[in-house]
């Protein structure tokens, strides 16, 4: 009895040698491979620049578009691109794992991008005739801005809280000793070069002709004494003005529930840095952009009723969604203007431009054909069921800041300095001025279009005077 169950014992044992041996075997072959498929990476690797992976995937996530939350969402798969784009083997390549080679051949190809788009960037940009210096502290001496030819006051210590003199002073000298006193304006006067902001006593308006001041072309030239020693060069340096970067939500809730409403593309996202910078106040939102908030916009994620914003932004129209506020800044943009710059958001989002296949396609003439009739119709429901307006002209807040801007504070019951005000005209861009390469010189207008905005614009220009508005401005008229 005892010889027979020792038997299946004996065997159970066997078996559980056998799989401990088939399994240290499996184990110890995965490793070779592994340190094979490891050696082969490292081997190809090597021919490229040490310790560039993480700037192959930075490179890889740049590349990747982030698309605003109205939009619908992109799959993962075209952030990759298509199949046919993907590197194929070359016949020679005979030996290795293929996956493992189009990986590589991949990360190379990746590698050689990076690697010329870094060279491109270490070049210097040089116009004809203009000798480049050596740039102020890194790329400091790139954000030099010239603002013009101003007469000084007479008072420049309570002006300007910091000065130097140098015999041999140069621009991006001043530039350099303004920055590293954190001050954003850099004046120049023969060998003294003066820090300080926008004031009231120097705000930087009516600049005088360039010969009072006898301005350098060379930027990097050593400063000329002006002709008057009562004028000076001013130049805006990389430091950004801070007296009105604070801001906060409302102490108390508002007692008016205060829109900023307008047609997309009226430049809603820069309205409200100026409101915000001027008042100190952050705005609301009806929608949630996540990439807004980003940036800065923290009133984004407010809920739009809490009443905590100074105003809330909306593109809606109708009567129950316009009645349901107290008031409303309604800003007005050129409709031509508006559907190009929505177009390109639709397109690239918030600071690209939309491509020429973008224009070529029937997507182009149908936005035309809806979104005009939304622009008018916006207008038109806002002047008919709105209880407070304030009408604002996209194109008088680009001419005149200031004006504009004292209107809107005024309207909104905030009372501000004169001199918050200048920091928010030095500060007026903000982080969503459309930048980089510009679609093409075209007109994206057809003739029919043409025909169907005027007569848009004409209808709105009606209703503006009737409810005792000034009209569109003279440039929004037939083309």
């Amino acid at each position: 009895m005892a010889k027979a169950f020792f038997r299946p014992q004996k065997f159970l044992r066997r078996t559980q040698c056998l799989l401990f041996s088939l399994t240290a075997a499996y184990l110890m072959a995965g490793s070779l491979l592994l340190l094979q498929r490891s050696r082969l990476v490292f081997q190809q690797s090597s021919r490229g620049t040490s310790g560039n992976q993480p700037l192959v995937i930075a490179d890889v996530l740049h590349s990747a578009r982030i698309t605003d939350s109205r939009a619908p969402p992109q799959s993962p798969l075209s952030l990759l691109g298509s199949k046919e784009q993907l590197p194929v083997p070359t016949p020679d390549q005979t030996s290795g794992p293929r996956w493992l080679m189009s990986r590589n051949s991949e990360l190379r190809q990746l590698r050689r991008r990076w690697f010329l788009r870094f060279i491109n960037e270490q070049e210097p940009v040089q116009d004809a005739g203009v000798k480049v210096g050596k740039p102020a502290s890194g790329s400091r001496g790139r954000n030099i801005i010239y603002r013009g030819c101003f007469r000084v006051p007479e008072n420049l210590t309570n002006t300007f809280p910091a000065a130097m003199m140098h015999s041999n002073l140069t621009v991006e000298m001043c530039s350099e000793f303004c920055s590293k006193k954190e001050f954003p304006l850099a004046v120049i006067r023969g060998p003294f070069c003066h820090c300080g902001y926008p004031t009231v006593h120097f705000p930087l308006h009516n600049s005088s002709d360039r010969s009072l001041c006898r301005r350098l072309q060379n930027v990097s030239g050593t400063a000329e004494m002006p002709s008057r020693e009562d004028y000076g060069l001013a130049y805006q340096t990389p430091v950004q003005d801070t007296r009105c970067t604070d801001r906060r939500f409302l102490p108390t809730k508002s007692k008016a529930f205060v829109a900023l409403s307008s047609f997309p593309g009226a430049g809603n996202t820069w309205a409200r840095h100026l409101i915000e910078h001027a008042t100190g106040f952050y705005t609301g939102s009806y929608y949630f952009d996540g990439t807004l908030y980003n940036k800065g916009f923290k009133g984004e994620k407010d809920h739009w009723r809490s009443r905590r914003t100074i105003c809330v932004k909306t593109h809606e129209s109708g009567q129950k969604e316009i009645e349901m506020f107290d008031s409303a800044i309604l800003l007005i943009r050129n409709p031509y203007k508006s559907l190009v710059a929505e177009f390109n958001r639709k397109c690239a989002g918030h600071l690209g431009h939309a491509t020429d296949r973008n224009w070529e396609s029937k997507e182009w003439p149908d936005f035309v054909s809806s979104y005009a009739s939304w622009w008018a119709s916006h207008v038109l429901d806002w002047l008919k069921y709105g209880k407070h307006l304030l009408v604002v002209h996209y194109e008088d807040l680009k001419q005149n800041l200031l004006p504009q801007l004292h209107k809107m504070v005024a309207f909104l019951n905030i009372s501000v300095t004169e001199d918050r005000l200048l920091c928010v005209e030095n500060n007026r861009d903000g982080n969503f001025k459309r930048s980089g390469v510009r679609q093409k010189r075209f007109e994206p207008f057809t003739k029919e279009m043409k025909d169907l905005i005027n007569k848009y614009i004409v209808i709105v220009d009606k209703a503006l005077w009737d409810r005792n508005f000034s009209g569109l401005p003279k440039e929004y008229l037939p083309r």
